[in-house]
């Protein structure tokens, strides 16, 4: 069975008052896990930098340095994604958007011994994609991974898909044998969903058809596979206004059991808000019930 590797962090505003001791206690905290990677979600939220108007990101890289991590600096997220991804003229404004915040988080990050890649923060799922709109999307991606790789030749380029069971596991893996033509990134950390849609009982029969379907496209084009697990739990089903809390051990122990013959790493999604022993009492326990699993092997 593979064992969780790192973890996303969603960077909220609010998180610029994190102190560097506290940020000590959360890397020690992921250091015991075994992790040794950290995926910033994105560095600009609808237009606005998160190193802006004072950066957060160095005395984290340092702490990254100090105990052997390494730190993976996503782009753009921007709320007109879910709306306009079908739109050409979107899709080419996003790509010379993500290049130029390419070139200065590289800038600022890429020379320091923790700076560890980049993540594109587009999400595709299993959508009923035409032959038209699969090739702007991979031509979005296209982009977006050259100017990275230009930037960073050594270092990953990650993109994080999910699935909703919209497509059968057989048509999902021809879509991505399309949009990785080319290797466009070089890890897929597919989603489990199971933390998302509730899948907590049906982790097997949901999880695994798309896990070895998503193996097959990636194998064909030399693109690795992960799995980004979601370590949380849906509480409430509201599609307007869902509510998650930390999942158990047990459960992220069955999850990790599914995608393990599939993927070459597992991140969680995320450490910091449902996984911190420093956060709350759900959080401790599913870090010390997991903490408690991996010790004994």
């Amino acid at each position: 069975m593979k064992r969780i590797e790192g973890t996303f962090i969603q960077f909220w505003a609010s998180m610029r008052e994190i102190s560097a001791a506290q940020w000590e206690q959360e890397i020690t905290a992921m250091r015991a896990l075994g992790f040794h990677t950290i995926i910033l979600q994105w560095m600009q939220s609808n237009g606005a930098n998160l190193f802006e108007p004072s950066d957060p990101f160095p005395p984290i890289l340092d702490l990254a340095k100090k105990h052997g991590m390494r730190m993976v600096f996503g782009l753009r997220h921007d709320s007109r994604w879910w709306r306009e991804w079908g739109n050409v003229e979107y899709l080419r404004e996003e790509a010379r958007e993500s290049v130029a915040l390419a070139q200065e988080v590289y800038r600022r990050y890429g020379k320091r011994p923790a700076f560890g890649g980049f993540y594109i923060p587009y999400e595709l799922w299993d959508g009923s994609f035409t032959e038209a709109q699969v090739e702007n999307l991979r031509e979005l991606l296209h982009t977006i991974g050259r100017a990275c790789r230009h930037l960073a030749p050594s270092s990953p380029v990650i993109l994080a898909p999910f699935f909703a069971g919209l497509l059968s596991p057989e048509r999902f893996e021809q879509m991505w044998l399309k949009l990785l033509q080319g290797r466009p990134v070089d890890v897929v950390a597919l989603q489990d969903g199971v933390g998302a849609r509730g899948w907590d009982d049906q982790i097997e029969e949901r999880v695994t058809p798309y896990f070895a379907a998503m193996h097959r496209a990636c194998r064909q084009h030399g693109v690795k596979l992960w799995c980004d697990l979601e370590c949380f739990r849906l509480t409430n089903a509201n599609p307007s206004r869902p509510q998650f809390a930390p999942a158990s051990a047990e459960r992220v122990i069955r999850q990790l059991r599914v995608v393990s013959p599939y993927v070459e790493r597992v991140v969680i999604f995320d450490f910091y808000h449902y996984m911190s022993p420093y956060r709350g009492e759900a959080h401790r326990t599913l870090y010390e019930g997991y903490l408690k699993a991996i010790s004994k092997g």
